[in-house]
């Protein structure tokens, strides 16, 4: 049986958010093999978001609207 882990819904969406933004500024520097683990990474969230199965009403957060002006 497989283990369940738990992931706060504000951590999640941050997760959400933070990935895709490391992901328009790294990809032009990272190797092959980075580039699919970091595309790995954004399936999985996805994935997670959608409880591994269909996606049945799909929202799309641009990289570039993150409210952290920490970055």
């Amino acid at each position: 049986m497989s283990k369940l882990f738990r992931i706060e819904e504000t951590d999640f969406d941050e997760l959400e958010k933070i990935i895709p933004q490391l992901a328009d500024a790294l990809m032009p520097n990272l190797s092959n093999k980075l580039r699919s683990q970091l595309r790995r990474c954004k399936t999985i969230l996805s994935n997670v978001r959608w409880e591994y199965g269909p996606a049945g009403k799909v929202g799309i957060i641009p990289a570039n609207e993150c409210n952290d002006q920490t970055l």
